[in-house]
């Protein structure tokens, strides 16, 4: 048997690549297995039907009250009226988009915040603590986020209704939501990662408990 051809098998068992006269050593592929394993630890949470329904109920009334007052205002500019009919679909559009894209993904690295014109991520350390704040005249607890600590994957200005980085001199804190994204999230399955990744912004309660 030649020698020549069971070097090429060998090669090509071994996961070896001949280059001219140097033998490579290519890295093998990952398996499916491998890969559904790893795309496993990324968890993504979106808005619940309530969080919705507030949401499209609170923004729609806020958007005909501001519209109708600029007809009020100027009732015979045409121009102004068309501008209007127009911002009005965009808000409408806007509110849709968030309704169906506005959610988190929790890893093990740290926790991505996706929004219509704004996507950031940011590492469990960084997360300073868990803060409240109102949403649509809502209580809703939030992950409070030093603005340097996050990094920014997308921004897009006439799209962000959330105005994180680079508006740094509104808020130097970034919140992250979390009472939207399940009804009782603390005892819920992301409830449960954050306190797997991050159990640091647990440890005032565990003290409270304790005493």
């Amino acid at each position: 048997m030649c020698l020549h051809g069971r070097g090429r098998c060998l090669k090509r068992q071994m996961g070896l690549r001949y280059d001219g006269h140097v033998v490579q050593l290519s890295p093998p592929a990952e398996s499916r297995a491998g890969r559904c394993a790893r795309y496993k630890l990324m968890s993504s949470y979106y808005l619940t039907s309530r969080s919705k329904y507030i949401y499209f109920s609170v923004s729609l009334l806020m958007l005909i009250a501001m519209i109708g007052l600029f007809f009020y205002i100027f009732p015979n500019i045409l121009c102004l009226r068309v501008y209007l009919v127009g911002l009005g679909l965009f808000g409408i559009y806007n509110i849709i988009q968030t309704l169906r894209n506005e959610h988190i993904v929790i890893s093990e690295k740290g926790i991505e915040y996706y929004a219509p014109g704004v996507v950031f991520e940011t590492d469990w350390k960084s997360i300073e603590r868990i803060s409240v704040n109102w949403r649509y005249g809502f209580r809703h607890e939030c992950l409070l986020i030093d603005n340097s600590q996050i990094r920014m994957k997308k921004w897009t200005f006439f799209l962000s209704r959330n105005l994180p980085m680079p508006f740094e001199f509104f808020s130097r804190k970034t919140l992250i939501p979390l009472s939207g994204f399940s009804e009782n999230w603390c005892d819920s399955e992301i409830g449960q990662q954050i306190k797997q990744y991050a159990p640091h912004l647990f440890e005032e309660e565990k003290s409270a408990q304790s005493a």
